[in-house]
């Protein structure tokens, strides 16, 4: 029966709206019928009144009678049914109630407003409390529902909540359970019309719309609701009167102040219902409860009057609250707007009229702006804020009793709440829907509805949602999430005060409620965290905003990570899914935007509540930790879905229309099941721009972009400024700093830094206490400054005390107190002036005030202060005064009641209160479990509940109290800055997930392994898994950034993921470690592109998989070596104990068992399957991929074979893997290719050396097999790839010990030339190279198989080395032969094999077609050469390769043959070549050959001292010889070169400076030889360059430091002339450096005089380089002349022993002169005739006659006994000086005689005259006599 009833009421609007098209007279049969029914009732009979006008109704409706004079026909049938229901008759009241529902329905009534006013108001009088009859309820209901659902006559504000308030009421008192339902099911439908018949598209009026945005009015311009409003001023019939849009500044203060007032009224109010504890209701208590919310119609006071009129249209008042006394009423008067009838539609019965002047409406009427949408927008807004208020009323039991009237109203009302703002949230957030409202004094203020609602919205949320009864706070949970999801642009601040007052803290508080913390979590944190959209704007608009008071988003992401990881005790895992599962949603996808249809709330369905104590219905830690852990992965997963569907890129232009932002490198299909999420949230970009804009002060919204780049540096100042405030808490000066020099603070003026002190929160205010109570001038500056701020102006003298004492912590120091007290007593008189004679007074009572608060409620204080004490205590203080008494008691008396106590500190003390509860809940013995089960049977008092109840408490009345502050900062704020704008973003930019997962990285980290590691329940393991999976992708997502943070992150979740798979500690491992292998091999497929170095963690997985395989498959048992655990200790697991035997080996088993779960899920197919395709898939991976992870790959070979190099079967799984890429890889493009053989390469390097046999001949043949299929491709010119790809076998050969290896590498590329010689090309060069290295092998058996290959080579494809450019190579390959001195027999072959070249080479240079050399390694790579050119390079390699190895051979006789070879052909061939050739050869051929005469050249210094002498008295003479022959029979073509200095003089140079004496005479000899043999080719250059050699020689043959280096020698001998002196062995080398230098510089005079004594050289030697010769032998002679001179110096030398006799120079000083003098004396004589010996003639006698007179003295002073040596020395060069003399020309002779003549003359006086001498003295003599006449 309770079904029928149900299905007629929720389908009542369907039925009455299909009949409103029938004409009239088919609609009046019902009319009829009704009153046929009425008039036959017996009640009907006995009324004579009542028949008389059902006998009215009938005759006009049946017999079409007209009506009575003064009615119309409507208020006929109306008084009739008026009558009818005032008969109380069950059966008649329902035909009466039935037949005006249809009156309503079939469009009946008048459209007059009082008209259907009336209707509602008599049928809402039919139901009188709970003892209605059922039937009648339900006809209530009915008839209630057609009037709300009409649309031709809508009912509004009074009659519209009276509606549903009668509905409300019936849902609430109806003891029928049916008409419970539909009671419920029509305030639902109800509350759908009245909110859906609001036009969201519509436009704001025009009146308020500013260049083209529309003004948003802010929670500050909100106008107060109170209970007395004034009534509205009507203007006059027809008068006009435009409204004005501007308010004042006090009007404005006024409408705010009002609002902050009514928020704190209504929450004190249902904070003081809820104190007073359990109140059983009466039924008429309910129905005046209900009766006072509904009938309080009133908008705020702003919105009072009607909508804007417009000039013609009239205006009349509708008294809808008869019933009210006259204070009630006041205030709560509408005015409605008159709209014309629409008189087009026929078919409507005519309505009766019951007024002239009343309003109509009809949907067209446009008059301004759209007042019937006002209308509708208020009736919404009365209906909405009905509901909050019916929503805080308190409830009157413990919460336990669900079926009570206070618990089903408030859950009602906050389902119905629910209900709106999820169909209706357009209604909200439309910008259209405003609320206007015409003030007293003519301002006309249009409010949004968002903003009219806000209040009563966030005040019922704020009481709601810390209620401890479940079922109000999921509901509550519900309301939330909405606000969230489609309110968040609009009440942003709203949303962050629930958060960090509310949700957060309950979710953080270790005590709270588990099931509170579950339904938060499944209600709200989930969907957040589901919700892409949501979790993006939250993270920009809280975490990004220096504004805001916390971090929501990364505390929200900390808190979860705690609770995922907090320790909970492990149940059955079916248990714990089914807990887990108990509270998940119910209605729906947690997304979804349909309307919430909540269970059914009446009094048969609903179930009572256990107490909230009971555990039994707790849900269980591990619930909580798997909720947490889904919100976590979910905030992942929307990290992810964000990026890939989610984001757009908005354009700079504001024109064009934002297009769709494709995910980077996301291939269709690769990452479905990662990204498949839906997304329900609102839509994610206006179209005008991303940002909402909510204006303070008046000001237009303006547009902004959520740009990536800016909300970074926006979260990086927050989190700067964040450490300023922990900085400042810890020490208050180096906050201060910090926060200066990164412009927190914007100078050091006291003033800014006061007032970042006193705005900022975070600050902790005993630190700013202490800081501002320095008594540094610059803390009292800013003391001062701080004070100032404060505005105690017109405030009681205790109200302005705490509020100055609730913006710091009294300091403890008295001076402090001293200098706070003095500036706020100065502070307070400024705003008051007048209130105390001085600013002594508030001094002195500030501090009295301060004393008389600690007394009164100091624990300490026995005898608290009396009010006669307190007044005693201050008299005389104002001026020697009295204050007033009623002051004094005044402020004693709030003392007394309320203590002066900081907020902070009465929050800290309620936490302690909880903690402490919960910490003595267990009584004294901590019996938790007994304690629990007392206070479920009612025995004791749950403490711990109530405790909780009162910090929940606490946190709504915090709530109420920040919804307060923030309307007076935001005002305060906006005024001090002059921009109150409120900003929300709406993300749009995928950028915005990078820094969220930075900032939270470590929390989810943490938050998803901790689960993993504890838990084994699948469902727990696979969301983990999945977990890292989202993060992993998160970080590769912006794989295009390079950071070492980044690389850290995705480092950090790989790295944990991979010791999740237990790998290395068998015996610990599970099926979820397993699982974890296979999700680890999922990130590998997925995001293989970017996770770079985290590959080799994953690569070593697959290894350390692989080798379980075969441990549990029972064939691994010592393949892979031990593996180290995690606990250091060695572990070989196998399944049985037993000694077995597997492949001949037998494997020694441990105990250790795993488990045959984990050994089949380890060895699956599909996890082999995976493990092969993440192999297979590297084709795949882009360039940067596969280089990353081969090198992973080559590091994991590495380990498997360094880990198993000692066993005979070493592991080499992963250098198996590598050769199977490369052969997947190979056809990857060739500079992709190179980069991965790079690091191949480099790996098969290794492990080709390796010591074990077996590793590297794997390596050996897996390089073979990879070379021949590389070489089946045919390389172009210009590349080197084959090149490069054989460079292993190189390596190998050259490294590799073993001779069967370096066999196994020849025989590999002898493979290759045999199978693949016609692709090789430049691989040719790489195996010459490897030939070049066997050449150089001990082995004779590697040597003479490396020679027969290139010989083969040489005989078989020397075209094909010439033609790849390889032929140098070939050469030096070679000369390796040739320089091994081992084999002689193979070294000697071989030189006559790169002679035998020769001709071929020629042959193939004189061909007449071009050659084509395709040479890789040259700039030009495939060249086309001439003959000629063809040749330079051709005889540059031979004549390089016998030049090497005459330089580096050991042997004798090959050096020789091979410099043999090399003259040989430069001088048969040489006459071919080009000078700039010539130029070549001599720098780089010949030249070299003579480098190491130079004690620093390379190959000198790695010859021991017998090889070098014998390589310089052997191949080094030889060369010199060579050299100087070759360069006399090709001087012509060589003279160039000579002024390269490449010349042979500067080689015989080099010979000269050596210390092989035998080299240096050689070195002369072939410098003589040369100039001899091509003294007349030589031109003035080659002069020039002869004298600069010898100048050169000269220069470097002198001794300097025979003088520079003695001096501290001479110094020490003079000092201490008789001792001997001695020197360290150093210096004795040093010396003997310079001896050599003696030696060699009087072989070069030598040299000279030989030279100069043959008539061809002399002759042919220009006087002008001759002179240069003679000025070095004089300089010769002068040097040894000093020495020998200077005998401390030389006895200083004896001395030191650096000689055995004293040491002299006399043999070079004495052929230096005899040289220098006969040379000059010959050319001052010029018996040749040589002209330019004659052109020098003045300046050889300027020479010449003083070197004679200076010979002759010094000859002279000789003593024949002394110095025998030094006479028979001199005595040659006296006499060739005498001849000279003699012979001189008789002009000469006579002119000069008197300057020699003297001393001639002396040298008769001598004793000992020696005959020579005596003999020319006698000659000259007769020359003498004869030149002037003396003689005959």
């Amino acid at each position: 029966m309770a079904a029928s009833p149900s299905a007629s009421a929720v389908n009542l609007s369907s039925s009455r709206s299909s009949m409103q098209s029938q004409t009239t007279t088919s609609s009046a049969v019902f009319l009829v019928n009704a009153l046929d029914k009425i008039a036959a009732a017996r009640e009907i009979r006995r009324n004579k009144q009542l028949k008389e006008s059902v006998q009215n109704a009938l005759a006009i409706y049946k017999d079409n009678e007209p009506a009575p004079d003064g009615q119309n026909r409507f208020s006929v049938i109306l008084t009739a049914m008026q009558g009818t229901i005032g008969t109380g008759s069950t059966s008649l009241v329902v035909i009466a109630l039935d037949c005006l529902g249809k009156l309503i329905s079939y469009n009946y009534v008048s459209h007059d407003t009082k008209a259907m006013d009336s209707v509602v108001d008599l049928i809402c009088e039919c139901f009188v409390g709970e003892g209605t009859d059922e039937k009648i309820q339900l006809q209530i209901i009915k008839a209630l529902l057609d009037a709300v659902l009409s649309t031709t006559s809508p009912v509004h504000q009074s009659s519209l909540l009276k509606a549903i308030r009668t509905t409300y009421n019936i849902f609430l008192l109806s003891r029928n359970s049916a008409n419970q339902i539909i009671a419920q099911a029509t305030l639902n439908q109800m509350v759908n019309q009245v909110f859906g018949r609001v036009n969201t598209d519509v436009q704001p009026p025009s009146s308020i719309v500013s260049n083209g945005h529309a003004h948003a009015v802010s929670a500050d311009e909100e106008t107060s609701i109170s209970e007395n409003e004034a009534s509205t001023t009507q203007s006059g019939e027809g008068e006009e009167k435009q409204p004005s849009l501007e308010t004042t500044e006090a009007e404005k203060e006024s409408l705010r102040q009002s609002l902050q007032d009514e928020i704190i009224a209504e929450a004190a109010m249902a904070r003081r219902e809820a104190i007073n504890g359990p109140d059983n209701k009466s039924t008429a208590d309910i129905l005046g409860d209900t009766e006072q919310v509904f009938e309080d119609e009133s908008v705020p006071e702003a919105l009072s009057g009607a909508s804007i009129q417009p000039p013609e249209v009239t205006q009349t008042s509708v008294n809808t609250q008869d019933d009210k006394d006259p204070e009630e009423k006041k205030g709560e008067d509408t005015q409605d707007l008159e709209q014309e009838d629409d008189d087009d539609d026929e078919d409507k019965v005519e309505q009766p009229q019951t007024g002239e002047n009343s309003t109509s409406y009809g949907p067209d009427s446009k008059s301004g702006y759209n007042s019937q949408n006002d209308l509708f927008a208020k009736d919404a807004f009365l209906v909405f804020r009905a509901l909050c208020n019916l929503s805080m009323k308190p409830i009157t039991t413990d919460g336990s009793d669900l079926k009570s009237y206070s618990m089903r109203s408030k859950l009602l009302s906050l389902h119905l709440i629910s209900v709106i703002l999820t169909s209706h949230h357009a209604v909200f957030t439309s910008p259209g829907v405003v609320l206007m409202s015409l003030q007293p004094n003519g301002t006309t203020i249009a409010t949004p509805f968002i903003q009219a609602a806000k209040k009563n919205l966030c005040v019922s949320l704020s009481r709601n949602a810390v209620s401890v009864t479940p079922q109000v706070f999921e509901v509550s949970l519900e309301i939330f999430w909405k606000v969230v999801q489609n309110l968040r642009m609009h009440l942003k601040k709203e949303i962050e005060v629930f958060f960090t007052t509310i949700f957060l803290p309950i979710l953080e508080m270790r005590n709270a409620s588990s099931q509170q913390k579950h339904l938060l979590l499944s209600k709200v944190v989930l969907r957040i965290c589901s919700d892409p959209q949501t979790l993006v704007e939250i993270y920009l608009n809280y975490d990004c905003d220096k504004e805001a008071l916390d971090n929501i988003y990364e505390r929200l992401v900390n808190v979860l990570s705690r609770i995922t990881t907090t320790h909970a005790v492990n149940i059955p895992s079916k248990e714990n899914s089914d807990m887990r599962h108990s509270t998940d949603f119910s209605s729906g996808h947690m997304n979804g935007s349909s309307a919430v249809i909540s269970s059914r709330l009446t009094t048969d369905t609903i179930q009572p509540n256990e107490k909230h104590g009971n555990q039994a219905n707790q849900p269980s830690e591990l619930a909580l930790k798997y909720k947490s852990l889904e919100s976590l992965v979910a905030v992942l997963r929307s990290m992810v879905a964000w990026y890939n569907k989610g984001a757009v890129s908005v354009p700079t232009n504001a024109n064009e229309e934002p297009t769709p932002r494709e995910s980077e490198e996301q291939p269709s299909g690769s990452t479905e099941a990662i990204t498949n999420h839906s997304n329900t949230s609102v839509s994610r970009l206006s179209p005008v721009s991303s940002t909402v804009q909510i204006a303070i002060n008046g000001t237009s919204s303006s547009t902004a972009m959520d740009d990536p780049e800016q909300f970074e540096s926006k979260k990086h100042r927050k989190q700067m400024l964040q450490e300023g405030i922990r900085q400042f808490n810890w020490k208050a000066k180096k906050g201060i700093q910090f926060l200066h020099k990164n412009s927190f603070i914007n100078s050091s003026d006291p003033a800014d830094v006061a007032k970042f002190l006193l705005h900022t929160d975070g600050l902790n205010k005993t630190m700013i206490g202490e800081y501002l109570g320095e008594g540094e001038p610059e803390n009292i500056a800013i003391m001062h400054a701080f004070v100032d701020e404060l505005n105690f102006t017109e405030m009681l003298f205790v109200d302005a005390l705490r509020q100055f004492l609730q913006s710091f912590r009294l300091p403890g120091e008295a001076q402090k107190i001293d200098r706070f007290m003095l500036k706020f007593a100065e502070r307070y008189l400024d705003g008051n002036p007048g209130t105390f004679a001085n600013a002594d007074t508030a001094y002195i009572l500030a501090y009295s005030v301060i004393l008389l608060n600690t007394d009164q409620h100091s624990p300490q204080v026995k005898k608290p202060m009396t009010i006669e004490e307190f007044i005693k205590n201050n008299r005389g203080i104002n001026d020697n005064a009295d204050l007033p008494e009623d002051l004094l008691l005044g402020i004693y008396n709030e003392i007394k009641s309320s203590e002066i106590i900081m907020k902070d500190e009465q929050e800290v003390a309620a936490s302690n209160a909880l903690l402490t509860a919960t910490n003595n809940a267990g009584g004294p013995l901590g019996m938790v479990g007994l304690q629990n089960a007392l206070v479920n049977a009612g025995i004791t008092r749950d403490i711990k509940g109530e405790a909780y109840q009162a910090v929940t408490e606490e946190m709504g009345s915090k709530t109420e109290a920040l919804f307060k502050n923030m309307l007076g900062s935001k005002r305060r704020r906006a005024a001090a800055t002059g921009a109150g704008a409120i900003t929300f973003y709406s993300a749009s930019h995928i950028e915005h997930v990078r820094p969220m997962f930075e900032v939270a990285w470590m929390s989810f980290l943490a938050g998803i392994s901790g689960p993993l590691q504890e838990s084994d329940d699948s469902e727990t393991v696979n969301l983990c898994l999945e977990g890292f999976k989202y993060a992993i992708r998160t970080i590769c997502l912006f794989h295009t950034i390079q950071s070492e943070d980044m690389n850290l992150q995705r480092d950090a979740f790989v790295t944990t993921l991979t010791k999740f798979t237990f790998l290395t500690n068998y015996s610990e491992m599970k099926f979820k470690n397993v699982q974890a292998i296979k999700a680890l091999l999922d990130v590998a497929a997925t995001d293989g592109n970017h996770l770079k170095g985290s590959w080799k963690e994953i690569l070593t997985t697959v290894s350390q998989l692989e080798r379980f395989q075969l441990i549990t498959s029972g064939a691994g048992g010592d393949q892979g070596g031990e593996m180290v655990g995690k606990r250091g200790r060695s572990v070989d697991l196998n399944r049985r104990q037993n000694n077995t035997t597997v492949n001949g080996r037998k494997l020694n088993r441990t105990n250790t068992i795993i488990t045959e779960e984990v050994a089949t899920a380890g060895s699956s197919h599909s996890l082999v399957l995976a493990v092969d395709k993440l192999f297979t898939s590297t084709v795949n991976l882009n360039g940067e991929a596969i280089v990353d992870f081969v090198k992973a790959l080559c590091e994991t070979s590495w380990e498997e074979i360094i880990s198993s190099s000692n066993l005979e079967q070493p592991r080499m799984y992963s250098l198996q893997k590598l050769v199977e890429i490369s052969y997947y890889n190979m056809g990857r493009i060739r500079l992709e290719w190179s980069n991965v053989w790079a690091i191949l390469g480099e790996h098969f390097n290794q492990v080709g050396c390796q010591s074990n046999f077996n590793i590297a001949f794997f390596a050996l043949d897996s390089l073979r097999q990879l070379s021949m299929q590389f070489l089946e491709k045919e390389e172009l010119a210009h590349f080197k790839f084959q090149k490069d790809f054989l460079m292993p076998f190189e390596y190998i050969l050259a490294n590799n010990q073993d001779v069967a290896i370096k066999d196994m590498v020849l025989r590999c590329l002898t493979q290759m030339i045999q199978a693949r010689a016609h692709h090789i090309r430049s691989g040719w060069k790489t195996m010459f190279a490897v030939f070049a290295k066997g050449a150089c092998e001990s082995s004779e058996s590697i040597v003479s198989m490396t020679f027969d290959i290139v010989r083969s080579l040489a005989n078989e494809r020397f075209s094909d080395i010439v033609a790849n450019g390889t032929f140098p190579d070939f050469v030096t390959c070679l000369s390796e032969f040739s320089k091994n001195r081992k084999f002689q027999k193979i070294s000697l072959p071989a030189l006559d094999m790169i002679k035998s070249t020769i001709p071929r080479m020629l042959d193939l240079a004189n061909d007449s077609q071009a050659i084509v050399i395709n040479d890789a390694n040259t700039n030009a790579g495939r060249t086309v050469q001439s003959g000629e050119d063809f040749l330079v390079k051709f005889w540059f390699a031979i004549l390089f390769g016998f030049k090497e190895v005459t330089m580096k051979s050991d042997d004798v006789e090959v050096r020789r043959k091979a410099l043999q070879y090399l003259f040989e052909t430069l001088k048969e061939h040489g006459k071919t070549f080009s000078p700039e050739f010539w130029n070549t050869i001599t720098r780089q051929i010949v030249f070299p050959l003579f480098e190491d005469l130079r004690p620093d050249s390379e190959h000198h210094r790695t010859m021991s001292d017998e090889d070098l002498s014998v390589w310089l008295s052997t191949t080094m003479i030889e060369a010199l010889r060579s050299v100087v022959d070759l360069y006399t029979f090709y001087f012509e073509n060589m003279r160039d070169m000579m002024k390269h200095r490449y010349h042979i003089g500067l080689t015989c140079s080099l010979s000269l400076c050596t210390e092989n004496d035998t080299l240096a005479r050689i070195g002369c000899e072939c410098l003589q030889q040369y100039i001899e043999a091509n003294v007349e080719k030589f031109n003035n250059e080659s002069w020039d360059m002869v004298t600069e050699t010898f100048v050169d020689l000269f220069e470097k043959t002198t001794a300097y430091s025979l003088f520079d280096d003695t001096q501290d020698l001479v110094e020490r001998s003079k000092e201490n002339p008789e001792e001997q002196e001695t020197v360290n062995d150093e210096r004795q080398r040093s010396f003997q450096h310079i001896i050599m230098k003696c030696v060699l510089q009087l072989l070069l005079i030598q040299t000279i005089n030989d030279l100069l004594s043959k008539d061809l050289v002399y002759i042919a030697f220009p006087a002008h380089h001759l002179m240069v010769v003679m000025d070095c032998l004089g300089k010769s002679f002068h040097f040894a002349e000093r020495f020998n001179n200077d005998t401390e110096l030389r006895m200083a030398l004896w001395r030191f022993g650096f000689m055995k006799q004293l040491p002299n120079l006399l043999k070079q000083e004495t052929s230096s002169g005899a040289c220098y003098v006969a040379n000059l004396m010959r050319m001052f004589a010029n018996i040749e005739n040589i002209s330019d010996r004659d052109e020098r003639r003045e300046e050889i006698e300027q020479t010449l006659i003083p070197l004679c007179n200076e010979i002759f003295t010094l000859y002279s002073e000789l003593d024949h006994e002394t110095k025998p040596k030094n006479i028979a020395a001199w005595t040659p060069v006296v006499v060739s000086i005498l001849h000279g003399l003699t012979n001189l020309q008789d002009q000469d002779f006579s002119r000069h005689l008197p300057q020699f003549y003297e001393s001639s003359v002396n040298m008769l006086s001598q004793d000992n005259l020696i005959p020579e001498i005596r003999v020319v003295l006698r000659t000259l003599l007769l020359r003498v006599g004869k030149a002037y006449n003396i003689s005959a």
